[in-house]
């Protein structure tokens, strides 16, 4: 364009320069990476959950497994407790057996010892059976040991009474007479029943080679040890 002067006059607008359109793509970069700073997030904290629950859940079956063996503890200490206590009461019966006038296997009452032996003898071979072991067919002398031997069995058992013939008095083998206000053979007894026998607290009558069990007795501290059954 020219002037008046004859100049050109150049007409030259500036121009900006173009910016690079780079916001859309630097804003993707940014939120991919804000996912998965997201999901890392959220794994983590599933992870923390899932840990959570693992812990408690092993808590929980070692609290069942220690209630488990600690009852098994108290059980095995209970037992070991019982065992200390029989021990004790198993001592003490040793030591009053040793202490005991009478031998294994033989009562203690009143003085006297006595043994309750399961054999079936007649009634000399269980007299003899006692007299080996320093012992007597048993004497029921007194209504305490009446009793006595009434609770101590309940079997049918020789007792050292007899007579000669049916003729005869009854008499124990000390030849003392029963007393009659404990026993009346007489009424009871036939002929040719010449020795008795012991059976739920009366003394009975019978033949002399009916073959039944048998008690013995001696003074307390005349030791000699027989199996009693």
């Amino acid at each position: 364009m020219q002037d008046e002067d004859g100049y050109i006059t150049l007409n030259i607008k500036t121009r900006k320069p173009a910016l690079t359109s780079v916001e859309p793509a630097s804003s993707s970069l940014w939120r991919v990476m804000a996912l998965i700073l997201l999901v890392l997030c959220i794994g983590m904290v599933v992870g923390l959950v899932a840990l959570g629950i693992m812990s408690v859940t092993q808590q929980n079956y070692l609290q069942i497994e220690n209630k488990n063996l600690s009852g098994i503890l108290q059980q095995l200490l209970a037992n070991q407790f019982c065992q200390d206590l029989m021990k004790p009461s198993e001592q003490k019966d040793s030591f009053s057996h040793k202490d005991s006038p009478c031998d294994k296997n033989w009562r203690h009452y009143e003085g006297n010892c006595y043994g309750f032996f399961r054999h079936n003898l007649t009634w000399e071979e269980s007299k003899q059976y006692c007299a080996n072991m320093n012992a007597t067919l048993l004497k029921i002398a007194s209504q305490s040991i009446l009793e006595y031997i009434k609770s101590r069995t309940g079997l049918i058992r020789w007792v050292g009474l007899s007579r000669q013939n049916s003729n005869k008095v009854w008499k124990w083998e000390d030849g003392s007479v029963p007393s009659k206000n404990m026993f009346d053979l007489s009424e009871n007894a036939r002929e040719n029943m010449n020795c008795a026998y012991f059976h739920s607290g009366k003394i009975h009558p019978s033949f002399c080679k009916n073959k039944h069990y048998l008690m013995c007795e001696r003074k307390a501290g005349m030791a000699k040890v027989d199996k009693l059954l």
